[in-house]
């Protein structure tokens, strides 16, 4: 496993630059994984943190869940205000409109870690969960902080970028992904 991680690492810096950490020597936490284990030597750096996409319907899937082990993961969000200026005042005055989705980022690798070949499987797979059409529910260590309980999202793009050299076995990816809260809408009619 640690030749994996370390060939990895330097696939990693080759196509999207950086080298993330790996935590304790693994790369198999999920949402287990307490803040407490991020611990101030990980501050500031890319970790490998792995993702679940759980929930999936079987009927169109073909399985209930897809496991990403070999992931990096980041988050972001912004506010939006209403702003509104005022004569003879520097500034403006701001309201509290919302808060954005949560855009999430991921970056990793496809691997077939049995045959060693090329992984075709693993890359149908992931397009499969990409046609999908409709949100899903993801379940990692970093995002289960920060999504509402019902940890759904949407994946907004796939990329596959060019690889020059690295391993016929080694695929990478990336893909963006939206939150997507659930509202319930309720109506009242004066009668």
């Amino acid at each position: 496993m640690s030749f994996i991680i370390h060939d990895l690492k330097l696939l990693y810096s080759q196509t999207f630059g950086g080298k993330p950490d790996v935590i304790n020597g693994k790369n198999n936490a999920i949402s287990q994984l307490s803040g407490s284990a991020l611990t101030t030597e990980h501050l500031g750096k890319e970790i490998w943190l792995p993702i679940r996409f759980v929930g999936l319907d079987f009927e169109k899937f073909g399985a209930s869940d897809l496991l990403l082990p070999y992931s990096v993961i980041s988050l972001s969000s912004k506010k939006v205000f209403a702003k509104t200026s005022m004569t003879e005042r520097q500034g403006t005055v701001k309201e509290l409109y919302s808060i954005d989705d949560w855009e999430i980022k991921v970056k990793g690798f496809l691997i077939d870690d049995t045959n060693r070949v090329w992984p075709e499987k693993e890359l149908k797979l992931l397009n499969k969960l990409y046609g999908l059409n409709e949100a899903i529910k993801l379940d990692n260590a970093l995002t289960n902080v920060f999504l509402d309980t019902s940890k759904r999202v949407v994946i907004h793009d796939l990329v596959f970028p060019e690889v020059q050299g690295g391993r016929k076995h080694i695929r990478p990816f990336s893909m963006s992904l939206e939150s997507d809260s659930i509202f319930v809408l309720e109506f009242e009619t004066n009668v």
